[in-house]
C-alpha cells in the first residue's frame, strides 16, 4: 500500500520522479516513481550502511546485470539502475496489486481455484529466473505480487547481494525463516530446488493462512524447516501431493518448475467462455482495480516533495471512513481515443482532465452522472460533448483532426485510407508503360512495324485511361467498430468481423508491410481469406495506404481503437 512522501525522502531517483513510499525490507526503501514517460516504476534505494561496503556493491551491481535479463510474463523485470549512484537503486515495473502476504492477511487464504492459478504462474516465472541463472533465495509471501492477470515475482537475485554483507545476513534470515529451504538454513549451497521448497511453503500460506512449518522464535522455526515435516493437514487435497514433493527435504527429490507447472495445470478448472475471467476472490480484486484506477493518467505535474505529500491538517482530524469516501476516485471510465498527429487536451465541467498524446488511447476516472467534455488541441477550436454514464459504465469516444487549422476535432465512427497520390501516380506510369510495351509489341508482330507513331500514342491513351479507372474504383481500406472492409470485398461495405478475428498484426516482410488477420480458433476459417492457413494477408505499403510514417502511426492508432484485444504491434 502506497503511503505519502515524508520530509526528508528524495524528489527524484535518477531519471524517476518519486510520488509516494510502497514500503521497505532488508535493501532499503521502495518508492512509487514514475519515468519521463509516464511509466510507472517501483524504486529500490539501498540503505547508507549498505552502500558504503564495497562488497555489497560488487555483488549488488552483479545481480542486477542477471536481473535485469529475467523474461517471462510472471516477472516484474529490472527496467533501470544505476549501482554507481549514492546510493545505489534499482528500478522495476509496478504492479499495481497487493501482495500475497497483505493479500491473505487481510481477507483470508484462497480458494483452491486461486492457489492453482498462482501456482502455476510462480512456476513458470521461475523457470524464467532460472534460465537466467539466478536463484531466488528469498520467495515468500512479500515477495508475490497479485495482479489482475496472474502473480507476478519480484525481487528475483537481490537475496544473494544481501548475504554477502555479514551485518544483513541476521535480518535476512529472520524475514524469511519459515520459507527457507533445509540447504539454505544450513547455509549450505542452494540451487533452483531451494526455490521449489520456497514455492511449497507460498502455495501453503496462500491456501491455509499459515507456513507449514509454523511460527515462533527464530531457532525452532529453522528447526522444523531442517528436521520436522511440514504440517499440511488443513491444505485442500488435489494440493497434498505436489505441495509434499517440493517439501521434500533431499533437493534431489524436489520436482523441477516444469514438472511442478504440469502437475498444477493438471488441477486446474477449464478456460471459462468469459474473456474476462477473475482468478482472485473480489474483494481482492477490488483492491487491484482501485490501484489501478490510481494510476490513470491525471494532470498532476506539480513537484514531487515530501511535505506536498503529507496529509493537510484539515484530513489530519477528518473520520478516516470521511477520508476514504473522498478520495474514492469514481466508477465511470472515459476512454479517449486519438487518432490524429495533434495531442489532445480534455477538460471536464471545466477543470482540465488530462491530455491524449497523438494516435494514443487514454482512459480517464470520472464521477457518474451527467457531465460536460471540452475536446481542443493546439491550432483547432474544442468541441463540446455531453456525457451521461451510470456508475461502473464506459465510455468510449475517438476523435481526429481535420486538416483545416481552425476546425474543431472530429468524432470519429470509422476510419478509411487510400491509396496515397504519390502512389497513384506510380501506378498510372507503370500502367502506362506495360500498356505501350504491349501494345508496341503487338504492333510490331501483328503490322509489321507500321504506323509506330500511332501505335505509341494509343497505347499511351489506354494506359491512362485503365489507370483512372483502376484509381477511381473503391480501392478503400476502412476500419469500423464492427470490422474492416477491404478493397477486395466481394460485397460492398461488407467487413470482416472483429470477433471473427483472434489476432491482428503488421509484419515487415521483404516486400514490405503485410496486414495479416489470424481466425479466432484452429478450426475457423477467415471469409474471404487468401492464404492456405485460413489467413487475410494484404500488402499495405506498396498499395500506398501506409505510404508514409504519418499514415503508418495513423494507421496503427485505427487498429489499437477499432481492433482492440486482437490487435497485437510487432516490435
Amino acid at each position: 500500500m502506497a503511503h505519502p512522501l515524508r520530509n526528508g525522502d528524495p524528489a527524484r531517483i535518477g531519471p524517476y520522479r518519486l510520488h509516494s513510499r510502497l514500503g521497505g525490507g532488508g535493501m532499503g526503501q521502495v518508492f512509487l516513481g514514475r519515468s519521463r514517460g509516464g511509466r510507472w516504476v517501483a524504486v529500490k534505494v539501498v540503505r547508507p550502511e549498505l552502500a558504503d561496503d564495497p562488497e555489497f556493491r560488487r555483488r549488488f551491481a552483479a545481480e542486477v546485470e542477471a536481473a535485469r535479463r529475467v523474461g517471462g510474463f510472471y516477472t516484474a523485470p529490472v527496467v533501470d539502475a544505476d549501482t554507481e549512484a549514492d546510493p545505489p537503486w534499482l528500478a522495476a515495473a509496478y504492479i499495481p496489486g497487493p501482495s500475497l502476504q497483505a493479500a491473505v492477511t487481510d481477507h483470508g487464504p484462497l480458494p483452491l481455484e486461486s492457489v492453482v492459478v498462482l501456482g502455476t504462474g510462480l512456476a513458470e516465472g521461475l523457470t524464467a529466473v532460472h534460465a537466467s541463472g539466478l536463484v531466488h533465495r528469498d520467495l515468500k509471501p512479500g515477495n508475490v505480487i497479485l495482479a489482475a492477470d496472474g502473480p507476478r515475482l519480484i525481487d528475483f537475485g537481490i537475496a544473494r547481494a544481501l548475504d554477502t554483507t555479514s551485518h544483513t545476513h541476521t535480518a535476512t534470515v529472520l524475514g524469511t525463516a519459515a520459507y527457507m529451504s533445509p540447504e539454505q538454513a544450513r547455509a549450505e549451497k542452494v540451487g533452483p530446488p531451494s526455490d521449489v521448497f520456497s514455492l511449497g511453503c507460498v502455495l501453503t500460506f496462500a491456501a491455509t493462512g499459515r507456513s507449514p512449518f509454523g511460527e515462533g522464535p527464530l531457532h525452532a522455526v529453522v528447526y522444523r524447516v531442517v528436521h520436522a515435516e511440514p504440517d499440511l493437514s488443513d491444505l485442500p487435497a488435489p494440493l497434498v501431493a505436489p505441495i509434499t514433493a517440493c517439501l521434500a527435504k533431499d533437493p534431489v527429490e524436489r520436482p523441477s518448475p516444469q514438472d511442478l507447472l504440469a502437475d498444477l495445470t493438471a488441477l486446474a478448472a477449464p478456460e471459462p467462455s468469459h474473456p474476462e475471467r477473475r482468478w482472485l476472490p473480489e474483494p481482492v480484486t477490488e483492491i487491484i482495480t482501485h490501484r489501478a484506477t490510481l494510476l490513470l493518467p491525471r494532470n498532476d505535474t506539480g513537484p514531487a516533495t515530501g511535505a506536498a505529500n503529507l496529509p493537510t491538517k484539515e484530513s489530519r482530524h477528518r473520520p478516516a471512513a470521511d477520508q476514504e469516501k473522498q478520495e474514492q476516485p469514481g466508477r465511470v471510465s472515459l476512454v479517449i481515443g486519438n487518432l490524429g498527429p495533434t495531442g489532445l487536451e480534455l477538460a471536464v465541467d471545466d477543470a482540465a482532465l488530462g491530455t491524449v498524446p497523438a494516435y494514443e488511447t487514454r482512459t480517464f476516472p470520472l464521477t457518474p452522472g451527467v457531465h460536460s467534455l471540452l475536446v481542443q488541441s493546439t491550432r483547432h477550436r474544442g468541441v463540446v460533448r455531453r456525457i451521461e454514464a451510470a456508475d461502473g459504465a464506459t465510455v468510449r469516444m475517438a476523435y481526429d483532426l481535420p486538416r483545416k487549422r481552425g476546425a474543431a476535432p472530429q468524432a470519429v465512427q470509422a476510419v478509411t485510407f487510400t491509396p496515397s497520390w504519390t502512389s497513384r501516380m506510380e501506378l498510372m506510369f507503370k500502367g502506362t508503360a506495360v500498356s505501350a510495351i504491349i501494345l508496341s509489341a503487338a504492333s510490331l508482330l501483328l503490322l509489321g512495324g507500321l504506323m509506330p507513331f500511332m501505335t505509341l500514342v494509343a497505347s499511351l491513351v489506354l494506359g491512362i485511361l485503365t489507370t483512372l479507372l483502376n484509381m477511381v474504383s473503391s480501392r478503400r481500406l476502412t476500419l469500423n467498430n464492427s470490422g474492416i472492409v477491404f478493397p477486395f470485398s466481394s460485397e460492398a461495405n461488407k467487413p470482416v468481423r472483429w470477433d471473427s478475428v483472434g489476432q491482428v498484426s503488421v509484419i515487415e516482410e521483404k516486400r514490405g508491410s503485410v496486414l495479416v488477420l489470424w481466425p479466432r480458433g484452429a478450426d475457423h476459417w477467415l471469409e474471404g481469406a487468401n492464404s492456405p492457413d485460413g489467413t487475410i494477408r494484404y500488402q499495405i505499403d506498396r498499395l500506398g495506404f501506409v505510404s508514409s510514417e504519418k499514415r503508418r502511426r495513423r494507421f496503427h492508432a485505427a487498429l489499437r481503437w477499432f481492433a482492440a484485444d486482437a490487435y497485437f504491434e510487432q516490435l
